[in-house]
Formats: structure tokens, C-alpha cells, sequence
């Protein structure tokens, strides 16, 4: 979403420095892969890791690292801006702070690294950092092509490296516990599904010209959630649009601020995604699944559950928590503690590489439909 996510910065988990800790990693990447990084880390308990990008993102990572994640040490931050990178650091026990991501690559004690940079360096800080066999943590997306993501896909297998991208709705409580009653056969056979995502205000239009438009940068957490409820791959897209709300964002940004996608699924379920740039009511995101035996479903969040009550209505005292950061800080702080978790553990991650392939497929079919007036098959996307 929308933020200054920073320059650079990496997280990694390692021995803690020493030439023989730096060499029982290696051998151990070499030999056993996830599992046998997990148990050379562990030789003291604790992983070295690195953060790149110090702005909004990366200080919520830093901060869960330094008070959440026991198991864990960031000892280097790097940002653009060296001043935010120091006092980030200085403010979470960082070691060292400056401005070259190398630093944090080229750092043997580091083993683990969160990529919370611009997009535009995601793809080439995901191959230095799995060149030097270090587990990655990457803010989506993995890069800004589809073609540039399966190279980066194919120099992480290569290297046998764990990466993990950051959808962090997954993560979230009522989205994760929706899942739950999925897994566990409260709906039987999911049938259809409706994700609502409205943002509070629109981006400015310099923003939508970098961003790939609302496909891309907003819905797309829309379309790996519905792949995540359905637990099926999307087959086909179809896409409806407009510029409704702000009339720059399609004279100077090429765009819509509003739209509505529906998803089919292999397993022959189908949905709609619901995303406008403004909703006058605040940050709205909502969720329903329905199946043969049921429904799961849950609405917004709110700073209090206290009600208003007079002569004219009964309602809430607050509107839903604001945006992105307010909403789903739960939802950042978890997906870093399980990335730490499955590192430690030599545990398969909760999310992959090709998780944030398959989400940008959808989106780029959507985009295609779009434009073509037309449904698309996902298998006309490629490269």
C-alpha cells in the first residue's frame, strides 16, 4: 500500500558471527536446506538478521524483532536516508545503521533478511541476498514484471533458499481464523465468496502512475486472499471499472478509483472482489465466505465497540480503524513472528514466491479484462 517503505534494509538470522559459525551455515545451507540452516542457527539460540528499508514497514518489523521475536536479533538497518536508518536503529538496539543494502548482503553473520524497500529493488535485493544464502523476508511485490518475478523465482530455487512474501491479511486474526473454520469443514465446499476493500481517501495521482494501477498495488491483496480462502487457483477473470471519484486518476493517472472483479476457481467456486479508492464511511474491509453447509463472514474493525443511542438512531461511536497501518498492524507483527518461527524451526513458510506469482497473474489478467472488455483466462498470462 501506499507508504515510504525506505531505501534499504535486511534482516538476517545467523550464528552471531565467528569464522565457524559463518562456515557451519554454509555447510549446513549446502547439506540440509531449510532444516539444516535451522539447526546451525541455533547453536546459540539466537539469529542475526538484517532489515533493509527503515520507513513505516520496516520499523514495525524492527519493532517486533527487538520485543517479540526472542530468537532473533537485527544487527543491521539500512535506509536512503541515513538519518532515519540511524535513529531507527538507535531507537530498536540496531548495531549498525548506514546506507548501502550490500552492507546487510555482504555481512556473513547476518542469515535472514526483511525487504522493506521501494518495489522498484525488491527483485535484485531478493537475488544478492539469496546469492549469499540468506532466508528472505520480502514486502510484496517480488518485483514490478512478471518476467522479472520468474527470474528472481528461478535464483531463489537455484539456491535453495527459503523466501516469504509479506500478504499480511493472511496473518490477521479474523482472517486467519476464517480460514480455520474453512479447514475445518464449518462451511463444507466453499461456493462463493465476496471480498470488500475500500480505501478511506484516494492516492494522489503521482502515486497511481508509479503504483501499476488499483489492480496491482491495491487489489491484489484482495486476489491473494481469495485464493487463500478457496484454496484453489484462479482460472479465469473478469474486470468492470471506472474513474468515479477523482477524475485525474484517469486523465493524468491512466487508471480507475473504482472497481469490481470476479474470480473463477478450478474447484469451481466463484466470487467478487469490491475495491473503490474512497469510502466515505472510513477503511472498510470486509469478508464472506458461503458453502454447503454454511457461511463465515466477519466485517470492520473499530477503535471501541461503545454505541451511541439518542432520539434519532442507535450507532456506533467511531468510524472503522484508519487505513492500512491501523488495521492490520496485528497482521505485520504476526507474519514477521512466523517467519522467525519457520526459520527457527526449519518449517515450511506460511507464504512462497509463488503466492505473490500467482497474485500478480490475477492481477494482470484483471488489467487485461479491463481493457479488453472481455473475461481472461489466467492461462493467457505469461512473461
Amino acid at each position: 500500500k501506499r507508504e515510504r517503505k525506505g531505501g534499504m534494509g535486511l534482516i538476517g538470522m545467523g550464528m552471531g558471527g565467528g569464522g565457524c559459525g559463518r562456515m557451519m551455515l554454509r555447510e549446513a545451507w549446502r547439506v540440509g536446506g531449510r532444516r539444516g540452516f535451522a539447526a546451525a542457527a541455533a547453536g546459540d539460540g539466537v539469529m542475526n538478521v538484517g532489515i533493509i528499508g527503515a520507513g513505516r514497514i520496516g520499523q514495525v518489523h524492527a519493532e517486533t524483532i527487538a520485543y517479540r521475536c526472542p530468537q532473533a536479533k537485527a544487527v543491521r538497518i539500512v535506509d536512503y536516508f541515513e538519518d532515519v536508518a540511524k535513529q531507527t536503529a538507535a531507537k530498536f538496539g540496531i548495531a549498525h545503521a548506514s546506507t548501502d543494502y550490500m552492507d546487510i548482503i555482504n555481512d556473513d553473520s547476518i542469515s535472514a533478511v526483511w525487504i522493506c524497500s521501494p518495489s522498484s529493488l525488491h527483485a535484485e535485493q531478493i537475488i544478492a541476498a539469496a546469492k549469499k544464502k540468506k532466508a528472505i523476508f520480502c514486502e510484496k511485490p517480488m518485483a514490478t514484471s512478471l518476467k522479472e518475478v520468474d527470474s528472481v523465482l528461478e535464483v531463489v530455487k537455484g539456491e535453495g533458499v527459503p523466501l516469504m512474501m509479506a500478504f499480511q491479511r493472511r496473518f490477521d486474526p479474523n482472517f486467519s481464523r476464517a480460514r480455520k473454520a474453512i479447514d475445518d469443514g464449518a462451511v463444507g465446499e466453499p461456493l462463493t465468496f465476496h471480498l470488500t476493500s475500500r480505501d478511506p481517501a484516494p492516492p494522489p495521482v503521482d502515486y497511481v502512475l508509479k503504483s501499476g494501477g488499483l489492480h496491482n498495488d491495491m487489489a491484489v491483496h484482495d486476489f491473494d486472499i481469495a485464493r487463500f480462502m478457496m484454496k484453489s487457483e484462479c482460472t479465469r477473470v473478469t474486470a468492470l471499472g471506472a474513474c468515479r471519484i477523482n477524475p485525474e486518476i484517469g486523465s493524468k493517472g491512466g487508471d480507475i478509483d473504482t472497481a469490481l472483479t470476479v474470480l473463477e476457481f478450478e474447484n469451481g467456486a466463484f466470487g467478487t472482489v469490491d475495491n473503490c479508492r474512497q469510502s466515505p464511511q472510513g477503511y472498510d474491509q470486509r469478508v464472506e465466505v458461503f458453502g454447503t453447509k454454511g457461511q463465515v463472514s466477519f466485517g470492520n474493525n473499530y477503535p471501541s465497540i461503545v454505541e451511541v443511542s439518542d432520539g434519532a438512531s442507535v450507532r456506533r461511536a467511531d468510524l472503522p480503524l484508519n487505513f492500512f497501518m491501523d488495521r492490520y498492524m496485528d497482521a505485520y507483527r504476526n507474519e514477521t513472528i512466523e517467519f522467525v518461527n519457520a526459520i527457527s524451526a526449519g518449517t515450511p513458510l506460511p507464504t512462497s514466491g509463488e503466492d505473490g506469482r500467482a497474485a500478480m497473474v490475477i492481477s494482470l489478467a484483471a488489467k487485461k479484462s479491463l481493457l479488453e472488455k472481455r473475461p481472461v483466462d489466467t492461462a493467457e498470462i505469461s512473461a
